[in-house]
């Protein structure tokens, strides 16, 4: 692929393969893989290809499927990974189809990180959670950087889930008998909101919570797709001891709460200097970011 060249259709999908092929997770008996996959261009680009996107994302879901196909059948399970690139081709059970489908996004690089040639893949696994860990599975988020000499930069989070409950019961005769919960593994508000994916629901489990666009090396606990307007970290809310919330700006365009503007944070000459200062957050309330989105947020009771 040469810079400067928008990559064809052929070049990003080769590039979200590997993804998939360098990405999978193994399990005694199945072995899973990416199941979204956010494909970023630059602008001049993705205007190359935009009025084929739809079809190029259709056969991209498709091309996933065959390939999940293919390496069962022709490999038998030995697929390449990461360790196997080093060292040997590792034999891995088959792998998984998702069940619900493949998601796969193609859009226009909104953060100026992309060269012309080059293509970003955000790409996300929800693996099992540990035996340790309640419900919520945990999120495997890798972001590659692709161009004409291959790999420029993979990065990788890892977002763990809240633990179980601790319980603590009291010896018999004891007490009144009841289990108590530690604080630590309660959930703490909701968050409601939609953006450029649909509507989604995200629910607090930590006593801090940062918001934004994210990016490749801005990490934020929960990343919304949307214009640039949002910060790629936009906006903290924190929980203290007490059980009040407070919010804190920490963007270029500003944080509402119900309508009103919330002190901003403290802007340099290249940006953001530092976050504004904490402002009071009501335990229902809707918060602004910038003039793109609105979440509503509704604290849940702590026992």
């Amino acid at each position: 692929m040469a810079i400067g060249k928008a990559p064809s259709g052929r070049e990003i999908w080769k590039a979200v393969r590997e993804e998939l092929s360098l990405n999978l997770y193994a399990l005694p008996f199945s072995t899973v893989a990416p199941t979204i996959y956010h494909v970023y261009l630059h602008p001049e680009d993705f205007e190359a290809i935009e009025g084929i996107s739809g079809t190029l994302v259709e056969q991209i879901g498709q091309a996933l499927t065959e390939e999940v196909a293919r390496l069962n059948r022709d490999m038998g399970g030995r697929v390449k990974t990461v360790m196997a690139r080093l060292l040997e081709r590792e034999r891995l059970a088959p792998v998984e189809t998702p069940a619900g489908g493949w998601e796969v996004h193609v859009r226009r690089d909104p953060d100026g990180e992309l060269a012309r040639g080059q293509i970003g893949i955000v790409s996300t696994l929800a693996m099992p959670a540990p035996v340790e860990y309640a419900g919520t599975p945990t999120t495997r988020i890798v972001r590659s950087v692709i161009g004409a000499s291959g790999r420029a930069a993979t990065v990788t989070h890892v977002a763990r889930p809240s633990p179980e409950p601790a319980l603590a019961v009291t010896a018999a005769g004891a007490g009144d008998g009841r289990d108590t919960e530690s604080r630590s593994s309660r959930d703490r508000a909701r968050l409601t909101y939609s953006d450029d994916h649909g509507a989604h629901t995200f629910v607090m489990r930590k006593d801090t919570l940062s918001i934004g666009r994210g990016g490749s090396a801005v990490w934020v606990d929960v990343q919304v797709a949307t214009t640039a307007r949002v910060s790629r970290e936009h906006v903290r809310i924190r929980l203290d001891g007490q059980g009040r919330f407070f919010v804190q700006d920490v963007s270029l365009w500003g944080t509402t709460v119900d309508g009103v503007a919330i002190p901003p944070a403290v802007k340099g000459a290249e940006g953001v200097a530092e976050p504004g200062p904490e402002h009071p957050l009501p335990v229902r309330a809707r918060i602004g970011l910038a003039d793109a989105i609105v979440m509503e947020f509704d604290a849940l009771e702590l026992r």
